[in-house]
């Protein structure tokens, strides 16, 4: 093998956390190299343990949960790094539907602050939905969170109007 490759890796996987899909493709990308050369390499890295799928997988997933974002949006962010699926299922089975949920819930809070202009419930549901549906999560957690969200924001709205007026 030579030396150069596995520097090159080194190099690569010092800047950020990489799949071995990943890596494999920026190795390939230049004509340096031969095929050979880059497996023994990414072999060495995983052998090392600078390179685990799995444990990328769980931590990027529990990262963008943790970011508010859902579990369609992790699968396809995951897929796009080449995170086998194998190691993807693992990585969203972490993420239990309580976590979803509150991550959806997490959001929309935020969105309806900035929807507190909206006086329209309809389209107040309208744009939440298409909110939360953006940023991955599953429509049926999209639409628990959207009738509990905008019924409750709804009651404060209607508490501060009676009350504070």
């Amino acid at each position: 093998m030579a030396k150069g490759v596995l520097e090159k890796a080194m190099d690569f996987l010092a800047l950020r956390p990489l799949s071995t899909s990943e890596l494999r493709s920026k190795l390939s990308s230049s004509d340096r190299y031969t095929q050979e050369e880059i497996e023994e390499a990414l072999e060495t890295c995983s052998r090392r343990g600078y390179l685990n799928d799995a444990l990328l997988a769980s931590d990027a997933a529990q990262y963008l949960s943790s970011s508010g974002k859902g579990s369609r949006l992790i699968r396809q962010k995951l897929r796009a790094r080449g995170i086998p699926e194998e190691e993807l299922t693992q990585a969203l089975e972490e993420i239990t539907p309580e976590n979803e949920s509150e991550a959806a819930r997490s959001a929309a809070e935020g969105k309806l602050r900035l929807l507190v202009r909206e006086k329209d419930p309809g389209k107040k549901r309208e744009k939440l939905f298409r909110f939360l549906i953006s940023r991955g999560f599953t429509p049926e957690v999209t639409a628990k969170t959207v009738r509990e969200m905008v019924d409750l924001s709804q009651t404060q709205e209607d508490f501060s109007e009676d009350f504070c007026t």
